[in-house]
């Protein structure tokens, strides 16, 4: 019998701590959520074909509010979580369409190293 009490003492222990990772994790989701909403460009919300920028951002802080004071077992805590997994799943990929694109800013030609002397990036000598 005292292997048994044993097991479901570290049992129990186990899964509070799933548990607590699990609260930890929907909260994190809902400030990844949030930041990303707010380091986003307005008009890209509308151009995607998304509610506005404010809703999502108002939504997002509601999810993390309800799940930090409700936690995320409860029935208004998991509608936060699905909320800030909705945002991350479906309107972040539509946002993310309309980032602006990365150019680098300068050409760089293979084999262009000290080896070759003065041959600089703007030599359109043939052999290139």
């Amino acid at each position: 019998m005292e292997i048994l009490g044993l097991v479901a003492y570290y049992l129990a222990l186990a899964v509070g701590l799933i548990w607590r990772l699990a609260q930890l994790t929907a909260v994190v989701l809902g400030a990844w959520a949030l930041i990303d909403t707010l380091t986003r460009d307005a008009s890209h919300f509308i151009a995607a074909g998304k509610r506005t920028k404010g809703f999502w951002v108002g939504v997002n802080a509601a999810g993390i509010v309800v799940v930090l004071l409700m936690g995320a077992s409860s029935m208004v805590g998991l509608l936060g979580v699905v909320a800030n997994a909705v945002y991350l799943a479906d309107v972040r990929p539509a946002l993310r369409y309309y980032a602006p694109v990365r150019v680098r800013s300068s050409i760089r030609f293979p084999g262009s190293g000290g080896a070759q002397g003065g041959r600089g990036p703007r030599d359109w000598t043939p052999g290139r």
